[in-house]
C-alpha cells in the first residue's frame, strides 16, 4: 500500500478587525482528496518541495485571492490522516496589506467577518474557534 505524506499552509488574513473567509467552488469540492464536504476554507494550499511555509504560503494567498500580506506569526498545526496520506496543515495569522480580492477557481464567493458575524454564522467549529480566537486577541490590543 502506497502512502504519501504533505504539508500545507494556510491563513488567517485580518484586514480591519475583519477575518477573511473563502467559499469553495463545486468544482474544488468535487475534486477534493481530503475533504469533500467542507464549502468554507482559508487561503492556502499545499508547498512545494523545497519551498519555504512561509514562501509558500504567500504563493498560495497570492494564487487564491491575489492579495499581498504579511506574515505576523505561527497560529496552529493540525493533521489530517487518511488511511493513505497524512496532511500537516500549518496556519498563520496574517495581515492584509494591499490588493483587492480575486478569486481563482478554487472559490466562488469571498466575506471579511467581524467577531460578531463570526459568532452568529454556521460555520464549521474548528473555523469558528480559530477566527474567534484570533479577533478576540486583535480586539485586546
Amino acid at each position: 500500500m502506497k502512502r504519501d505524506f504533505a504539508v500545507a499552509v494556510k491563513a488567517i488574513v485580518v484586514r480591519e478587525n475583519k477575518v477573511l473567509l473563502l467559499h469553495r467552488s463545486a468544482e474544488e469540492i468535487q475534486h477534493s482528496y481530503m475533504n469533500k464536504k467542507e464549502q468554507w476554507d482559508l487561503p492556502g494550499g499545499g508547498i512545494h518541495y523545497f519551498e519555504r511555509s512561509e514562501e509558500g504560503l504567500l504563493r498560495e494567498i497570492k494564487e487564491e485571492t491575489s492579495l499581498s500580506v504579511k506574515i505576523i506569526k505561527p497560529f496552529k498545526l493540525f493533521d489530517m490522516i487518511k488511511p493513505h496520506v497524512h496532511l500537516c496543515i500549518f496556519t498563520y495569522i496574517c495581515a492584509y496589506e494591499c490588493g483587492e480580492v480575486i478569486l481563482s477557481a478554487e472559490h466562488d464567493n469571498y466575506f471579511w467577518l467581524t467577531l460578531e458575524e463570526v459568532k452568529q454564522w454556521d460555520l464549521p467549529k474548528w473555523l469558528k474557534r480559530d477566527f474567534m480566537q484570533v479577533l478576540s486577541e486583535i480586539e485586546k490590543e
